[in-house]
């Protein structure tokens, strides 16, 4: 019973400071998921609802944020009771299910962003850009070298690690070497992912905040499917993504920037680590064919425009 007074205490406490919020979205731990909360919190707003909170405990991904009042560390208690008496609606958008014995993830039937929606009842069109927000000059901190390019290598960093995401480090660094010294490249990630010569070396030691600072000033980034991917796109930062067969740019992407997928046979899989084609879909892209997208893409700049999806 104390518990109970003292969780519907803290969760009234709350609401008198903050406001009776419309929605309480959380997710988890994984860092490019809870940005795309961002995305829900903005279409929300559009449809009228100006409170949303989040649960999380990354709260940076969310700072200056005018989509989101609240920012509660993810195990927050709060009072079910006192929400549900407040018509509070309380949602942990997902877009897919892992079966372990498989290792193997449902494959979502369209965007993720759409099925995430869908947990929330937004219909109609869906801007799927998902948001970070700079304060002051802090943007600015992020330029370490004229015609700088983010580069990631690894997966090892995040909440769930897939192999089936990872190209090959050796490819990375021909990719590098291709370019270098007319461009600096600055590699993120954590600091166990395989280093890269001749790279502005970043690895578990920039923060989120000064991850994104970074790839605003790039030209581009050339990275895998995963957070960067997803940061990148949030700051505005053109992408070469490096998909391979895991899941298609149709399902987890954005049309603005130069996804390279391969539609073999056994693609998309979903699967984690599990291949039972020795990753094919990821061995038949070659350095080659990276160094020409980047090319491309840095000879051809353009605005990223955004991806208007109808949710039925």
């Amino acid at each position: 019973m104390a518990t109970f007074l003292k969780t519907v205490l803290s969760t009234l406490s709350k609401i008198r400071k903050s406001g009776r919020p419309s929605h309480i979205l959380s997710f988890g731990d994984s860092l490019g998921d809870n940005l795309l909360l961002t995305t829900l919190a903005r279409e929300l707003n559009a449809r009228g609802f100006k409170n949303v909170w989040i649960k999380c405990d990354h709260p940076k991904l969310f700072g200056n944020n005018p989509y989101v009042k609240l920012v509660l560390p993810y195990n927050t208690l709060l009072s079910t009771t006192v929400l549900n008496l407040l018509g509070v609606k309380t949602a942990s958008p997902r877009y897919t299910t892992y079966h372990k014995e498989t290792d193997r993830d449902k494959i979502p039937e369209k965007h993720i962003i759409l099925k995430m929606a869908d947990s929330l009842g937004l219909k109609g069109k869906i801007d799927t850009t998902p948001n970070f927000f700079f304060e002051g000059d802090e943007a600015q901190q992020g330029k370490l070298a004229d015609r700088q390019i983010v580069i990631t290598t690894s997966t090892s960093g995040s909440l769930v690690s897939m192999a089936n995401k990872e190209w090959y480090a050796q490819r990375y660094q021909q990719v590098v070497d291709s370019f270098y010294p007319e461009y600096q490249f600055v590699q993120l990630g954590a600091k166990n992912d395989a280093p890269l010569n001749n790279v502005i070396d970043m690895r578990g030691r920039s923060t989120l905040r000064e991850s994104a600072a970074i790839l605003k000033n790039s030209l581009l980034a050339v990275t895998h499917v995963g957070f960067t991917m997803h940061l990148a796109r949030a700051v505005n930062c053109p992408a070469v993504v490096i998909y391979g067969g895991r899941e298609t740019p149709a399902q987890s992407g954005y049309s603005c920037f130069n996804n390279i997928y391969s539609p073999i046979h056994c693609s998309p899989c979903w699967l984690h680590n599990t291949c039972h084609y020795n990753k094919q879909c990821m061995d038949m892209i070659s350095a080659a064919t990276v160094i020409s997208a980047i090319k491309q893409q840095l000879q051809n700049p353009s605005p990223l425009v955004a991806d208007e999806l109808y949710n039925d």
